[in-house]
């Protein structure tokens, strides 16, 4: 019995010594491999990936003249949208609403960003988490690096903004200006592209050519007046429309009036919506109206009917709701 208890202890100890190595302790006299010291990756591992694209820290960015912070704010792009995929992406009606962030994260985001701002005291209402290189032209839809909280009034603030994407995306669908030159404008300056807009757009002043009267004609009718009776040229372009939000341009002084047709088929009863807007200098009108989560997700439609003179026009756009 002696001999057997001699032998137990002896495989004992040896289990333990083998139990040791398979858990990288070191036994007593053992040589060390410096190639087994060397950490072997898992799986898990391999698939962490460290964030690009964190919100900078409160206060450290600056908004100028309706311009972000380009160190904060420098814009990106979307890899799936490119000058030979236009027609198949941006160009396509409805593209945009298809990629759109849903509310619940861009609200989220509106709130770190405007911390990052300095503007953590003021009314998150007054802000739009903006795509400073617009969905319509090939902006990155969640990269925080392309977002930031724009004024939504103001002389260079949000409906502003709005005007000039919807024209530079016509501009490169309809090949007058190339995707990649929009981009870069619009990220470096938007406010600078906006004005060459307004100056691309501008109408064309009336021009009066006198008339030519023979001397042997001196009974020439008088050149012809313009009938007291003409209609006015009216007209109502919606230039903005998503859920919460809809702009137009019209002519000065036209008196307009906002609704919104939901997906489920009733006309929202928001306050912003209740207010009938006169459009001054440069016949824009615009209402901001709230939101909600429990509305049911879908396509409803913008209306915005004005009227000048006993003349009246209206213009109906689609929007998404999320």
């Amino acid at each position: 019995m002696k001999g057997w208890d001699a032998r137990r202890r002896a495989a004992t100890i040896a289990m333990a010594v083998g139990l040791a190595a398979g858990c990288g302790v070191s036994t007593p006299g053992a040589a060390l491999d410096p190639s087994q010291n060397q950490p072997i990756p898992t799986t898990a591992g391999a698939l962490v990936q460290t964030s690009t694209a964190a919100v900078p820290p409160p206060n450290s960015c600056a908004s100028a003249n309706g311009l972000p912070d380009r160190a904060c704010t420098p814009g990106a792009t979307n890899p799936d949208v490119t000058q030979a995929t236009i027609s198949i992406t941006i160009c396509v009606t409805g593209y945009a609403a298809q990629i759109r962030p849903a509310a619940t994260y861009t609200n989220s985001l509106k709130i770190d960003h405007m911390r990052a701002y300095g503007y953590a005291a003021e009314a998150p209402g007054d802000f739009e988490e903006d795509h400073l290189i617009a969905l319509e032209l090939g902006g990155d839809p969640r990269d925080p690096k392309n977002l930031w909280p724009e004024r939504l009034a103001g002389g260079s603030g949000a409906l502003q903004k709005d005007r000039v994407e919807n024209w530079a995306h016509d501009e490169v669908c309809a090949g007058r200006m190339q995707l990649a030159d929009a981009q870069r404008r619009m990220a470096e300056n938007w406010v600078e592209l906006y004005t060459g807009m307004l100056a691309a757009v501008a109408t064309p002043k009336l021009t009066i050519v006198p008339a030519v009267v023979q001397s042997i004609a001196p009974t020439a009718p008088p050149p012809a007046t313009v009938s007291p009776t003409q209609p006015l040229a009216l007209s109502v372009l919606i230039s903005a429309s998503r859920y919460g939000l809809v702009s137009a341009t019209t002519l000065t002084g036209a008196s307009c009036s906002a609704q919104a047709r939901l997906p489920s088929g009733n006309i929202s009863k928001a306050a912003g919506l209740t207010p009938t807007v006169v459009a001054l200098g440069n016949g824009a009108v615009s209402w901001t109206y709230g939101t909600t989560t429990q509305t049911n997700p879908g396509t409803g439609t913008h209306t915005v009917t004005c009227t000048l003179g006993g003349v009246t026009q209206r213009a109906s756009a689609a929007f998404s709701v999320p």
